[in-house]
């Protein structure tokens, strides 16, 4: 269709779908039961150690779910609203290839794309896309002509008992900023839900899906303006239900710890717009409480034991020891914490990497000569935490290093292991006033200076009393590319050789 805007392309096609949807003649009055299922932000395959979420159990969920939608004549659609390839161990290794094998097993009535699906940038992202055997709805995503990416659609048309149901799709769109998309296009969500919902209501559409993955205050300002019935998101990590008497907001959990289930009962009676009804009845299910489906089951496990295989593989020597106990990374500069510092600031490109020692765990001692594995890395970095860059000022930096000074006599977590940075500490001052004299990369530390420093998810969202660190960039807990603990192990396997050693990073007096 040359020389229509995207909005009119929409409108169009809304409205071609629209005649193949029309009602029968005469049958004004319709009634339709339908459900939706959504999840988002799963990166865990397994359960967790509450025995919560897997594929396995939201496998076994949704075929309860279509059974039941079954027996009361009821139509069940099932959508997935984004971040799944990354970031994850298991993807690290094969870019998100399992997740699409898992979910084609499951199945979906569409899917959207969020900011993690391009942690590995445009063509495996294409790549990945073409293997899924589901709809890929994104409205505001373009190549960079304005063209829709193969395999993508901006909506689907779905017929339920002679009422028509129209599902828009938005990708995350600060994904150009939060990951590694190339040249694609993001336009703002909010802007396009709202023409394409009108677009779609005008073309005959009687109930509009909004499929999203958006930030909070997106979520909150499509509801506010009721720019849809119902908005389906993903990308917080909260579970969320709302709903103001005109519109509904549903989110699960991440990871389908808890999955969020709407009922909805839908009513028309002829024509007018005005005349449609319809009240939500949302179920959340703890998926604690799901036996996990058998066969998807031995398919993770298939999975996790091509992952253990990898993990225990030798990747460096030890030139030197390394000292994990908790009372050394809680305490003083160490080899252990040079080296995961070391490796965030190269994998960051950052001038200055601080952390918490506290986020080492493994507890050990390593002797010279011991052989590291990437299984030793992941014991040490257990979290799952996220390597983040911001840019801070030097001041901040200086508050950053009081906190993480403050409580050395209680040898907290926040005590700090950093790169790129020389501090003198006195431990007899009283907190807050401890740090001496600070350098980075050996210039005076310029509290008016701007420096991109690289920390963890963890630190950059306020933890440990980092919350200095709070508020200087855009971010949530969706935030950050890459795990911390890939980062040290592609660092650790391209050294081979390991020597590690304190080098006068931290001093006291």
């Amino acid at each position: 269709m040359p020389n229509l805007t995207r909005r009119a392309t929409l409108t169009a096609m809304l409205a071609t779908g629209s005649s193949a949807l029309a009602r029968r003649a005469g049958a004004a009055d319709a009634a339709a039961r339908v459900s939706f299922l959504v999840v988002s932000d799963i990166y865990r395959i397994s359960e967790n150690t509450e025995g919560r979420g897997g594929i396995p159990r939201l496998a076994a969920l949704v075929k309860a779910e279509r059974a039941r939608a079954a027996a009361e004549n009821r139509r069940l659609i099932c959508v997935h609203a984004g971040d799944t390839l990354s970031p994850s161990l298991m993807s690290s290794l094969d870019q998100g290839a399992h997740m699409i094998a898992l979910f084609n097993e499951i199945g979906l009535d569409a899917f959207v794309p969020g900011n993690h699906e391009f942690d590995f940038g445009k063509d495996v992202y294409l790549r990945r896309m073409g293997e899924a055997r589901f709809p890929i709805l994104a409205a505001n995503l373009t190549d960079r002509a304005g063209a829709n990416l193969p395999g993508h659609q901006d909506h689907l048309l779905i017929e339920a008992d002679g009422l028509r149901l129209a599902l828009i799709g938005s990708a995350y769109d600060a994904t150009a900023t939060a990951s590694r998309p190339g040249d694609l296009v993001f336009a703002p969500t909010f802007d396009i839900i709202a023409a394409a919902a009108k677009a779609a209501y005008g073309a005959g559409a009687d109930f509009v899906v909004a499929i999203v993955h958006a930030d909070k205050a997106t979520d909150a300002a499509l509801m506010n303006a009721h720019a849809a019935n119902l908005i389906l998101s993903g990308h917080n990590h909260d579970l969320h239900l709302d709903y103001d008497g005109r519109a509904a907001l549903m989110e699960s959990q991440q990871d389908a710890n808890y999955v969020a289930i709407v009922d909805i009962e839908i009513a028309k009676r002829g024509e007018r717009a005005d005349a449609l009804t319809w009240r939500p009845n949302f179920r959340v299910i703890d998926t604690a409480k799901v036996d996990p489906d058998p066969a998807l089951a031995e398919k993770v496990r298939a999975y996790e034991a091509g992952l253990a295989k990898s993990f225990d593989v030798e990747i460096a020597t030890l030139a030197a020891p390394l000292d994990s106990r908790t009372q050394t990374v809680r305490t003083q500069e160490c080899a252990i914490g040079d080296l995961v510092a070391d490796a965030m600031r190269h994998a960051a490109g950052a001038e200055l990497v601080i952390i918490n020692g506290g986020g080492i765990r493994g507890d050990k001692i390593y002797p010279v000569g011991a052989k590291l594995t990437r299984r030793d890395i992941l014991d040490e970095l257990p979290f799952g935490n996220k390597t983040i860059a911001i840019a801070v000022s030097g001041k901040t930096i200086l508050v950053a290093l009081e906190n993480g000074f403050s409580q050395l006599e209680r040898r907290s977590g926040r005590f700090p292991q950093v790169a790129g940075l020389e501090v003198t500490v006195d431990r007899r001052a009283e907190p807050g006033k401890r740090v001496v004299a600070a350098t980075i990369n050996g210039e005076p530390l310029d509290s008016a200076g701007s420096y991109r420093l690289a920390t963890n998810d963890f630190l950059a969202l306020g933890g440990d009393g980092y919350w200095m660190f709070a508020g200087e960039a855009e971010l949530s807990a969706d935030s950050g590319t890459r795990l911390v603990a890939q980062d040290v192990i592609d660092y650790v396997e391209a050294s081979h050789r390991i020597d590690a050693k304190v080098e006068g990073r931290i001093a006291f007096r």
